[in-house]
């Protein structure tokens, strides 16, 4: 089997907050050791981007990191497939069996 490691930095967390952010509130919820935000984010079925994206903003990078593996882990099959078929288009068969989305150490 063939390992392949990859990297991601300078992550637009803001840019890619208006589609992810259905998944960034229920992370958000669960997460945060404020039971006032807790309750805000549990009873506001819609807020606004411009709130959230301040919200993003207050967050550790840390956390923001966490955020990042969430989404992307969301979209884990989306990505396998996505990989898999433009290998095939280069003319790679194969056959891409998961791969592993954490922060690193």
């Amino acid at each position: 089997m063939i390992n392949i490691n990859i990297s991601l930095s300078d992550v637009d967390y803001e840019a890619a907050l208006d589609a992810l952010l259905p998944i960034f509130m229920e992370y958000l919820s669960k997460k945060s050791d404020n039971p006032f935000l807790t309750t805000i984010l549990t009873k506001t079925k819609s807020i606004s981007t411009a709130a959230a994206k301040g919200a993003l903003k207050a967050l550790p990078q840390e956390t923001r990191d966490e955020l990042a593996v969430v989404c992307l882990n969301h979209y884990k099959n989306d990505i396998i497939h996505i990989l898999t078929e433009t290998s095939r288009q280069k003319g790679i068969i194969m056959e891409l069996n998961d791969i592993a989305i954490s922060i690193q150490e």
